[in-house]
């Protein structure tokens, strides 16, 4: 099950970068930043898949910067830490904004979502 993450500071494209494809890395979201049905679905599945990290600015502009595989996910009381191995990453001067129209910074992806094209 293929997941979108947006991340709110540059610093995290920064980390991600400088660590590389291939290197593993991972963010975490309030229970309330994530979507409810994606949060069923996790519960239920060990199987992951990819997840495609997007930079959100506040006018709801989001850069895609980076796809992962999801390699697990670890459940607090409070949050969920999704941890991945870094596949794909660029920088957001590379590549186009898209909207981000979801309430929630951990969505269900979109069947057709495109993957980041290049290197940091």
């Amino acid at each position: 099950m293929p997941m979108k993450a947006g991340i709110r500071r540059m610093w995290v494209v920064d980390n991600m970068a400088k660590i590389g494809t291939g290197g593993f890395y991972h963010l975490a979201y309030a229970l309330s930043q994530v979507e409810p049905e994606l949060l069923q679905l996790l519960r239920r599945s060990s199987d992951y898949g990819r997840i495609y990290i997007h930079l959100v600015d506040d006018e709801h502009r989001a850069w895609p910067i980076a796809v992962g595989d999801v390699i697990a996910i670890h459940w607090f009381p409070e949050f969920i830490r999704v941890h991945f191995m870094i596949a794909q990453i660029t920088y957001p001067e590379k590549v186009a904004a898209v909207p981000w129209d979801v309430d929630y910074m951990l969505v269900m992806q979109s069947p057709k979502a495109k993957e980041v094209r290049g290197n940091a």
